[in-house]
């Protein structure tokens, strides 16, 4: 055991590819712990993080990416007020107090020091008590003043020639402007702006408005009725959607990346894992019937195994589950299990073939044929003398088999015909190509991961397969 294990470490590549096999079976393993999501693909509130095609937190290094903003969440504070009336602060609320006629501007500071974000949002409650109030929301950059929203008694809407919202007085209005609901019919701003931009008001505001500067956050109460008024207004908030977010940005759909990435490493692991045992377990047994019996038993099998050879793979597969999801057998047994007994019933011909090719070498030993001559019955030998010989040559097809499997499932979920409802590094890369183009950069953040993950994988299970045949195998037998 000692030298097994000296030769495997002094082997460069195969020291490699296990640190690279270990990362991808801790990720797969701690996926419940790396991202908080459980399906980006069907869980609504699991999309929309940030902006569609969001690129990577850390791209931001890079020149072209240093303005795009993250996520932004903060409290509006410290404003400047103006105006006739009267305000206080009591570590809560703003409480405004207005004779008739007068008014009063909370003007909170903001900063903004990036590109315009995908949306942007404006929140607070309001508790106007009084005979009638009116709440307007600004936001101003220098001479730039943007009137976002008024909002007003429902009785004294129609005196207004520009869009209002209903106002509830002694009631709580939780009020929040966001970016996508404004629009002519809401907006003050909106409502000026030329017609083809009035439709797409919502999309392009936050464009329009925000570039690298100093804002102010102007919320104007003023007293329009006849008696005296109080307001309170809790801490108002600002919020907008950025274009970086997480360690591998976002999706068309604003869905965190590192969490598809991660969720597809353990699901490709998963079926890989159990679809290879299949492959290696008909191989295994195929093989060593065909090798050790011989004859027309050894006959029958290797034409079987070349009838299978002869099928296009690739194909056959898509024409099964054609025909099971036709069927509505699919329904019964679950695209999972179906894909898997498909994929490694599929599989397994590679490994009958080598595995009965090493079999025949280990039968013609000295040791079988004394064996035989001491009277033990072909399950001894095979149990006692052929499977330990052979092991090394099946511990290296399980490495070689599993990449085979993640580049099949990769394959069916690409062309869109595998599991498509959960993320999985072929669907990655199937999205990511329907919607690339210059305009997105070409989601490269989306594309890379599973495109690298699946070539390193597979190298690294190569490497590990091939030394585990030289070390193991006295024979070193790579095929027939």
């Amino acid at each position: 055991m000692n030298r097994l294990v000296n030769q495997l470490l002094h082997r460069k590549a195969f020291l490699i590819s296990l640190v690279i096999l270990l990362f991808f079976i801790f990720i797969a393993s701690a996926a419940n712990y790396l991202t908080p999501y459980k399906d980006p693909y069907t869980i609504t509130s699991e999309q929309h993080l940030a902006a569609p095609y969001s690129i990577p937190i850390w791209a931001r290094i890079f020149p072209q990416y240093s303005k795009y903003p993250p996520n932004t969440n903060m409290d509006l504070k410290s404003p400047l007020i103006l105006g006739n009336g009267s305000e206080s602060f009591n570590g809560t609320a703003y409480t405004v107090e207005l004779k008739p006629s007068e008014y009063e501007n909370l003007s909170f500071p903001l900063s903004w020091n990036y590109q315009y974000p995908y949306s942007f949002s404006i929140s607070f409650i309001a508790i106007p008590h009084g005979q009638a109030a009116q709440i307007n929301v600004l936001l101003k950059q220098q001479n730039k003043t943007y009137f976002l929203e008024s909002f007003v008694p429902s009785a004294d809407q129609i005196l207004y020639t520009y869009p209002t919202c209903p106002l509830s007085m002694g009631k709580t209005n939780s009020i929040s402007i966001s970016s996508e609901s404004l629009s002519s019919s809401n907006s003050p701003y909106v409502s000026t702006l030329p017609g083809n931009e009035r439709y797409i008001a919502s999309a392009i505001l936050p464009q329009l408005i925000f570039k690298p500067g100093k804002y102010s956050v102007i919320i104007s109460i003023e007293n329009i009725g006849t008696s005296p008024l109080k307001v309170y207004i809790y801490q108002p908030k600002f919020s907008a959607v950025g274009r970086a977010y997480g360690i591998l940005g976002t999706d068309n759909n604003g869905a965190s990346v590192f969490a598809e990435f991660v969720l597809g490493a353990r699901f490709d692991l998963e079926i890989a894992a159990i679809a290879t045992l299949i492959i290696v377990g008909i191989g295994l047994i195929f093989g060593l019937v065909a090798g050790y019996v011989g004859g027309k038993v050894d006959l029958f099998l290797n034409a079987l195994t070349d009838f299978f050879l002869t099928i296009p793979g690739l194909p056959l597969l898509i024409t099964l589950e054609t025909i099971f999801v036709v069927s509505g057998l699919i329904l019964k047994i679950g695209i999972v299990p179906l894909l898997i007994a498909i994929i490694g019933g599929l599989s397994w011909m590679g490994t009958m073939k080598i595995i009965r090719s090493v079999t025949l070498s280990v039968r013609s030993r000295t040791f079988v044929e004394a064996s035989k001559a001491l009277g033990s019955g072909p399950f001894r030998i095979i149990r006692k003398h052929v499977l330990p010989n052979i092991l090394g040559v099946v511990f290296a097809q399980i490495a070689y088999d599993v990449p085979v499997v993640i580049l099949t499932e990769s394959g069916l979920d690409f062309l869109g015909l595998g599991i498509t409802k959960f993320p999985t590094w072929g669907n990655m890369l199937g999205y990511a190509s329907a919607y690339t183009s210059p305009a997105n950069g070409f989601v490269w953040w989306w594309v890379l991961p599973p495109g690298f993950a699946i070539i390193f994988l597979s190298v690294a299970l190569y490497f590990i397969g091939s030394t585990l045949q030289d070390v193991l195998s006295p024979y070193k037998v790579r095929g027939e």
